[in-house]
């Protein structure tokens, strides 16, 4: 078993390497090539793959690590800033699109317990194939992004209420107001409960493990924190993604988060490709063929239906046309939590199998569907703006700029100094630091300390390095120079690096490594490196790039 076990997961990594960089040569999108995949090994296919629910459980996993990050950036100061407007426009386009789904369906022949969940099923998106396509568009944090990212937010915590109205509905006529009910109190308990344990006991917990300085420690506790969550919220009827999404949340608004958020990146991805090669393997070719026509009238439909009713909600809204509109695209496609109410409502006897499978193969098409569109509307637009990319979009809410900011890596003496000076200059900075005394100290002095190895390319991305003014190397720790060298060489090789020096040997070392090295003294260093700093700063007003070699200390104002 064990063996055989091993040998799909094998099988399963090897279709992965070969399709996803061919679909991504092609330009087309790298979900496009995990569902060719999963097609291939699947039933439909080849058959490699006949066990296909044994992996599915593993592959629920990606979308909860996918709302995980997702909660790390969407803390609640940030879901705080978006409008009422914008929540009231995800709550209408669930209940619009599931009573008008459900009035065809009544239309149609389907009784009303049936048609309730087909409505409730087919009103929800693809949260997992939205947000990665947000993010290759660089959309995730615009206007746009956020607006989506609430309306999947409502998508998800509808998912809660409808698994309820399928189990009451299959125990034949129980009250199912008073259920609904006692399943949002529930549920809103739950979830109080959760964020007041979370900041009690979740931050304390991070900082004796950060303390204990073993990167290993530090990934299984946010695997514990993410993993933790969602099985409660599973537990009182709230979907797996929603415990992702709030345990994000809880962690986002910690100065550990963007550590996490590239421990947890792996498992991510991985997983989430899992996830859509599970998706291509159910995908009934068979059923297709057959019903070739109905499905493809009823995907349309739905494409074009949810489509109309977002863009209209939107524009009511206040939102543009334009806008409208592409939201109304990108959300248009059924999604993952369809399979499960659909297959639930089958095995409870409310929905037959027959249709249950129909519609299971509508809402896959719809899915497959929607990243094509999205990659034709990328290169169409590449093309008219003869631009090989999007540029990144701000974060919002963020204690510091996206763009020419500073990134100060060690808040000791020479750190603080930097900070300080850095500050009073009206330089945009966030300092990352490997000891939990000195991030405490710094946060309660309201600086934008945070955990973070800046070793770690996955952590440097996460503070928009590339965009970034300066890495300002303050610590002497081991290692930490060397590291950036070689990151400064493969990944981020116009970025300026300014590393306090040492003794005249190494400063030879750091130069060869292609690193500016400053000054000796503690104070003399701090000055020199926020020098270093002004001039680069300076010459933004200039016009003039060029990295600084010969960095002025520039003396700092009088407090």
């Amino acid at each position: 078993m064990a063996h055989s076990y091993l040998g799909s997961v094998l099988i399963i990594l090897g279709a992965a390497v070969v399709c996803v960089p061919l679909f991504e040569r092609l330009r087309l999108s790298s979900i496009l090539g995990y569902l060719f995949a999963g097609f291939v090994l699947g039933p439909g296919g080849f058959a490699v793959i006949k066990n296909v629910e044994a992996i599915q459980g593993l592959a629920e996993l990606g979308v909860v690590f996918l709302l995980f990050t997702i909660g790390l950036e969407f803390t609640l100061p940030r879901l705080k800033v978006i409008s009422r407007r914008v929540y009231a426009l995800g709550v209408s386009q669930v209940l619009v699109t599931a009573l008008a789904v459900f009035g065809i369906a009544r239309a149609a022949g389907s009784d009303w317990p049936e048609a309730a969940i087909i409505g409730g099923g087919l009103a929800l998106s693809s949260t997992a194939l939205v947000l990665p396509i947000l993010s290759d568009l660089g959309k995730l944090t615009s206007t746009l992004g956020r607006t989506a990212v609430a309306i999947l937010l409502i998508q998800d915590l509808a998912v809660g209420p409808l698994l309820v109205l399928v189990e009451t509905l299959g125990k034949n006529g129980g009250p199912l107001t008073i259920s609904l009910l006692l399943a949002v109190v529930k549920a809103a308990a739950a979830i109080a409960a959760i964020i007041i344990v979370g900041r009690v006991v979740v931050r304390p917990l991070f900082r004796v493990v950060a303390g204990a300085k073993s990167p290993e420690l530090f990934v299984g506790m946010a695997l514990l924190v993410s993993l933790g969550t969602s099985w409660g919220t599973e537990h009182i009827g709230l979907s797996l993604a929603f415990g992702g999404f709030l345990a994000g949340m809880l962690l986002g608004e910690t100065e550990y988060r963007h550590q996490v958020a590239a421990d947890v990146e792996p498992f991510r991805g991985l997983l989430l490709g899992l996830f859509f090669m599970t998706v291509g393997m159910i995908l009934d070719v068979t059923l297709i063929l057959r019903e070739f026509v109905t499905i493809a009238l009823l995907a349309a439909g739905l494409i074009t239906g949810k489509a109309l009713v977002l863009a209209i909600l939107a524009r009511v809204s206040g939102h543009t046309t334009a806008r409208s509109l592409r939201l109304g695209g990108v959300l248009s496609q059924g999604g993952e939590f369809a399979f499960i109410l659909f297959g639930t409502a089958a095995f409870s006897g409310i929905m037959d199998w027959p249709l249950a499978k129909l519609l299971t193969a509508v809402v896959t098409v719809t899915m497959i569907v929607t990243p094509l569109a999205a990659a034709s509307v990328r290169l169409l637009e590449t093309h008219l703006s003869g631009k090989a990319g999007y540029p990144s979009a701000e974060l919002l809410g963020e204690t510091f700029d996206t763009r020419h900011h500073v990134i100060i890596v060690g808040f000791d003496e020479i750190g603080r100094i930097v900070a300080r000076m850095l500050k009073a200059y009206g330089v945009p900075y966030v300092v990352l630091d490997l000891s939990p005394e000195r991030i405490r100290e710094g946060r309660s002095l309201g600086e934008p300390v945070y955990y973070g190895d800046a070793t770690r390319p996955e952590v440097l991305r996460g503070l928009r390095a590339d965009e970034a003014l300066a890495v300002v190397v303050a610590t002497d720790t081991s290692g930490v120079a060397e590291g950036l060298a070689a990151l400064h060489r493969h990944a981020f090789p116009d970025l300026n690096i300014l590393v306090r020096g040492g003794g005249e040997q190494n400063i030879i070392e750091l130069r060869r490594a292609g690193l500016t090295p400053v000054g000796q003294e503690a104070t003399e260093t701090g000055l020199k490196l926020t020098g270093a700093v002004l001039d680069l700063w300076h010459a933004l007003d200039t016009g003039d790039t060029a990295p600084a070699t010969a960095p002025t200390p520039t003396p700092p104002p009088k407090p």
